[in-house]
């Protein structure tokens, strides 16, 4: 039976996150699918090239079911759910944030990959940007917004290290309170 796009996607990002984007060669990536590397080829140019829709699809997901509880709703409670859905989405991807890992391997070093990722994280922090502006003066609210986003991703690689999510849950509820 033929592997489809999302499939090697879904294992690619799943051997990214679990082993980093350098570690996860194309012979493993397709050796997990039970395919050949023609097949990969047939979906995908390149290991970037499926990186790249790695980063893609985690985009749509965050937009979908974690970006949108901010943009629907920016006050407090707004931003509570959008708190929670990050929780909710570490919990289940205790290995921490694809975002982050590919950062700090590639994005330096391939330009499709860097702009990608600083799309990701500017959307990310235009959430809690969204939610501090009805408090804050707008330079103050951009400052708090990168400063949680920056906090809010050391606590989600901390969680990576040490297993421990309390940090994460500890820092969201310091950002409620920023809101109060």
């Amino acid at each position: 039976m033929p592997i489809t796009k999302q499939q090697l996607i879904d294992q690619a990002t799943a051997l990214f996150r679990m082993k980093g984007y350098a570690a996860s060669s194309i012979s493993e990536i397709v050796q997990a699918c039970g395919i050949t590397k023609g097949s990969l080829y047939h979906h995908f140019a390149s290991k970037e090239a499926l990186g790249l829709a790695t980063l893609e699809q985690l985009e749509a997901y965050f937009d979908e079911h974690i970006f949108s509880k901010i943009r629907q709703d920016q006050s407090a409670a707004g931003l509570a759910a959008f708190n929670l859905a990050i929780e909710e989405f570490f919990w289940l991807h205790p290995n921490g944030c694809l975002l982050a890992s590919l950062s700090l391997e590639t994005s330096t070093a391939y330009e499709p990959f860097q702009t990608a990722i600083l799309h990701f994280f500017s959307k990310w922090q235009s959430c809690y940007y969204h939610a501090f502006i009805a408090f804050y003066p707008a330079d103050q609210a951009k400052t708090l917004s990168i400063d949680a986003l920056a906090i809010v991703q050391g606590c989600i690689l901390m969680y990576r290290v040490n297993g421990n999510i309390e940090p994460l849950q500890r820092q969201q509820q310091a950002l409620l309170k920023l809101c109060a």
